[in-house]
């Protein structure tokens, strides 16, 4: 009986030992942060669900985000919100005047996988790296 719980148990601490090994090893890999641009237009009772969780499902998955939020004149407290979160999170607020814009920002960082979601398009929601 001992020796089949000492068996147990040592497979279950080389089984420990392996997945420290290979997630050791994946985490020195630096890797490219992803970017996400953002689209919102009075979006004030979502908005900050939709950060925190970007955040913090992407640091669960052990990746880096940068997100830019593109907001369309919001009359609500969207930019206040945004303002805040910036503080602890790597979010670029930008004001969109023109139509232009996400374009643009998409052609800036051509080469690197970019993520647009307009907030206000349900479809567009299930395209949030979470």
């Amino acid at each position: 009986m001992w020796i089949g719980l000492l068996w147990i148990l040592g497979c279950y601490g080389i089984s420990i030992a392996v997945l420290h090994l290979l997630f050791g090893a994946r985490k020195g890999r630096k890797k490219k942060p992803a970017k996400v641009l953002l689209i919102t237009k009075n979006n004030q009772n979502q908005i900050e669900w939709y950060i925190r969780s970007l955040f913090f499902f992407s640091g669960l998955k052990g990746y880096e985000v940068t997100a830019t939020i593109y907001d369309e004149g919001s009359s609500d407290d969207t930019r206040q919100i945004i303002e805040r979160l910036s503080h602890t999170h790597l979010l670029n607020l930008r004001y969109q005047m023109d139509f232009g814009a996400v374009d643009q920002f998409v052609s800036e960082h051509e080469g690197e996988p970019v993520v647009v979601v307009h907030l206000s398009n349900r479809e567009d929601l299930v395209k949030i790296p979470v």
